[in-house]
């Protein structure tokens, strides 16, 4: 009996030695395929790293480019503006000039009203050219304030929203480059968003400064009444206002609306340092 019982409990402890054995080979195994996959997944993960380190140095190209776009189309504009007016004008002048000498046979009091009505006209063609070429000559850092202007004017002709620009409380216009993109789109997103939700017909943007920090603020007439939804659109202004070392903020406006303050430094701050040496 004893003889019986010695056996079978050789027979389990074998059984459970070759049953360790077994599952030790089977963990180191497993062990070896997880170590294999978190290789592979590192290796996935740098390539990932690198194409949106990649993709983070187009955007910010893209980003500059697409500023310089919008200044290259205000500019467009404004000559078109010029063409228009201007060129009336002067053609006034021409027709005038053309009639003159019949006119000085017939009437001298007439010929000088003429002569007043035209040289009048031509002292405001001079001051409309001057104030344009003012406009246009401004120096690079002057890019941020024309960015926005085509970029309203650009709103306003392909969705019908009107948009107001108030720049009255702005004392400095001569923004880093930092804060002209930052503005340019939060601005952008804002409109999208405004154009895409809010079913409004008009929206305004008011920016002003003191002497060490800029201040947007751009509400609209929409629908919007209750609590706010964080989608990929507004955490991405968030971001892009902290980046910069700003805040941006959403609130209700009465009796319905939406209003989104930003407030950026005009300094570089010790963030956008490090973000530019690495």
């Amino acid at each position: 009996m004893n003889t019986i019982i010695s056996n079978i409990s050789i027979m389990i402890g074998l059984y459970v030695l070759f049953s360790s054995m077994r599952f030790r080979r089977e963990a180191r195994k497993e062990a070896e395929r997880n170590h294999a996959e978190l290789a592979k997944m590192h290796v996935q993960l740098e390539h990932a790293h690198k194409e949106l380190q990649k993709a983070h140095a187009e955007l910010q190209e893209a980003s500059v480019l697409s500023l310089r776009y919008a200044v290259l189309e205000e500019r467009t504009r404004i000559a078109r503006d010029i063409h228009d007016s201007i060129g009336h004008e002067l053609t006034s002048v021409i027709v005038q000039l053309q009639s003159l000498p019949y006119i000085l046979k017939s009437s001298k009091e007439d010929s000088e009203k003429v002569i007043q009505n035209v040289l009048s006209v031509a002292r405001e063609c001079l001051q409309e050219v001057r104030s344009v070429v003012h406009q246009m000559g401004r120096s690079e850092s002057m890019v941020g304030l024309t960015a926005l202007r085509g970029l309203i004017h650009q709103v306003e002709e392909r969705s019908g929203l009107h948009v107001s620009l108030d720049t009255a409380g702005l004392s400095e216009e001569s923004w880093p480059p930092n804060v002209s993109e930052t503005i340019y789109r939060i601005l952008q997103e804002a409109l999208t968003n405004i154009i895409r939700h809010a079913d409004a017909s008009h929206a305004a943007a008011v920016i002003s400064n003191d002497k060490s920090h800029l201040y947007v603020t751009i509400t609209d007439d929409g629908q919007f009444t209750g609590s706010l939804t964080y989608g990929f659109g507004l955490t991405g202004m968030k971001e892009r206002a902290e980046k910069a070392g700003g805040s941006l903020t959403f609130s209700s406006v009465q009796p319905s609306g939406l209003k989104v303050e930003l407030s950026l430094p005009l300094t570089t701050t010790n963030k956008e340092q490090k973000d530019e040496q690495r």
